[in-house]
């Protein structure tokens, strides 16, 4: 492997490791900070696992770059929106536990 090879390799399992600490440290103790590092950790580990996806099974040369420049445009905006969402609106964790407690209801209760 070629040193930028293993450079990625490590920068993707620090990111899959800093993943799991901020959704654990979301768990017990969410803050801004924490949701802003979940809005960039969590599209950057994403993006990794797809571009290796799309590298394994797109094989017709012209849609290589194009596929690329899209997962990043997509990587991007996705991380700008979470960026958003947690300084202008609820933020990640307690987006996830609201939908976490959202209760089922009967439909007979309805009607």
């Amino acid at each position: 492997m070629s040193g930028s090879t293993v450079t990625h390799w490590k920068a993707e399992r620090y990111v899959s490791i800093l993943t799991v600490g901020a959704m654990m440290t979301a768990a017990v103790h969410p803050t801004l900070a924490v949701d802003h590092a979940l809005a960039i950790l969590v599209p950057l580990h994403t993006h990794w696992g797809l571009e290796q996806v799309f590298t394994d099974y797109i094989h017709i040369k012209p849609l290589i770059p194009i596929v690329g420049i899209l997962l990043k445009v997509l990587t991007g905006f996705t991380m700008i929106a979470l960026l958003y969402f947690n300084q202008h609106d609820i933020g990640i964790t307690q987006a996830v536990k609201d939908v976490w407690n959202i209760k089922r209801v009967n439909p007979e209760e309805l009607g």
